[in-house]
C-alpha cells in the first residue's frame, strides 16, 4: 500500500514540473513578443492610404478618343439657316445670315485623328470645313461627351477652339448639358477649324502670337 502511494506521488511531482516547466516557456515567448510588438502598437497602426502620388479614379488623364470617321456635308439656304449633324449627336446651327458669300455648303467630320498629345480631351477632334470661313454671325456648336468616360464633374472642361491662322486652342465660353446617356458642351464660334472638348489649361501648350510684338 506504501509503495503504490509513493508512485502516486512520484508522477504527481513529475506533472507538476512538466507544468511549471511550461508555464515558465510560455511566460519567456510571451515576454519576447510583447517586446517587439505590444497590443497597443497593433491598434495604433494607420491603415495603408494610396501615396500622394497615386492620383484618384476621377483624376486620371482623359484618353484623347479618336472620333469615327464620320463626314456629313449639307448646303446651307443663307436666308433660312440651318444645321448639319453627325449621329452622335455633335452639329453646328447656322443662323440666317451668317454664311459670307462665297460659302453655301457645311463639312462637318469626326477625326480619325486624336487630339494633339500636350491636350487632355474627352471627345474626339471634330473637323468644321470649309476651314478658315470667317462668319458674318455666331455659330452654335453642339459637342456630346459620352458617359463612359468616366466623368463625375463638368467644372473643369470646355469647348477648345483652333485658332484661326494660328497654332493652338483657344477655350470659349461654354455650357454643358446632362441627359441620359451623355454631357453636351455648347459653345459659340466665330470661324471654321477643329473643335473638341478638354480640361482647361493653366499654361497655353501653344501661346496665342502677341499682336503689338514687333
Amino acid at each position: 500500500m506504501n509503495k503504490k502511494i509513493s508512485v502516486t506521488a512520484c508522477a504527481a511531482r513529475t506533472a507538476r514540473t512538466r507544468l511549471e516547466t511550461f508555464s515558465i516557456a510560455a511566460l519567456v515567448v510571451m515576454g519576447l513578443l510583447g517586446s517587439a510588438c505590444t497590443v497597443d502598437d497593433l491598434t495604433s497602426r494607420e491603415p495603408y492610404t494610396p501615396s500622394s502620388h497615386e492620383p484618384a479614379p476621377s483624376e486620371l488623364p482623359p484618353s484623347n478618343p479618336a472620333g469615327t470617321g464620320e463626314k456629313v456635308s449639307v448646303k446651307i439656304d443663307n436666308e433660312k439657316g440651318g444645321q448639319v449633324e453627325l449621329s452622335d449627336g455633335t452639329k453646328i446651327d447656322v443662323p440666317p445670315g451668317a454664311l459670307p458669300p462665297d460659302v453655301d455648303t457645311i463639312t462637318v467630320t469626326s477625326s480619325l485623328e486624336p487630339a494633339p498629345s500636350e491636350y487632355k480631351t474627352v471627345s474626339p477632334v471634330f473637323v468644321f470645313e470649309p476651314a478658315g470661313t470667317v462668319f458674318l454671325k455666331p455659330l452654335q456648336v453642339t459637342l456630346p461627351i459620352s458617359m463612359s468616360q468616366g466623368l463625375d464633374s463638368t467644372s473643369k472642361l470646355t469647348i477648345l477652339w483652333s485658332r484661326h491662322r494660328a497654332d493652338g486652342f483657344d477655350m470659349i465660353p461654354t455650357t454643358f448639358a446632362l441627359s441620359s446617356s451623355a454631357v453636351t458642351a455648347v459653345g459659340e464660334v466665330t470661324h471654321f477649324s477643329k473643335g473638341m472638348v478638354g480640361e482647361k489649361y493653366v499654361v497655353d501648350p501653344h501661346p496665342a502670337p502677341d499682336p503689338y510684338a514687333d
